[in-house]
């Protein structure tokens, strides 16, 4: 079995416009928008999160599979807080990590 993995735009009638991945990620988690605009998506199995403009552009990621500070084991979700740091999910680290 084959996975079409990726992103999928469609308009607000449920029309396909886009797609975006381009092999960027194996497994998306979560998406979320920070205050400048970009999209973030956990990416479970590479133990990251991918930042995107919103058309799908791929920017930067941060974070790598581990235990220390900065690292994670299957990043499950983000949020935004009102101040503009990150909140990660860090499911099998037990923990939430804020990221300035």
């Amino acid at each position: 079995m084959v996975l079409d993995s990726g992103i999928k735009v469609f308009d607000l009638e449920g029309k396909f416009l886009y797609k975006f991945s381009d092999g960027e990620f194996a497994f998306p988690r979560c998406l979320s928008v920070d205050k400048a605009g970009h999209l973030l998506i956990c990416d479970e199995p590479d133990s990251n999160v991918l930042v995107f403009e919103l058309g799908g552009k791929f920017i930067t990621k941060f974070g790598r599979k581990g235990s220390e500070i900065g690292e994670f084991v299957a990043p499950t979700s983000t949020a935004v807080l009102t101040d503009g740091r990150i909140v990660v999910c860090d499911f099998e680290n037990n923990r939430i990590q804020i990221f300035e």
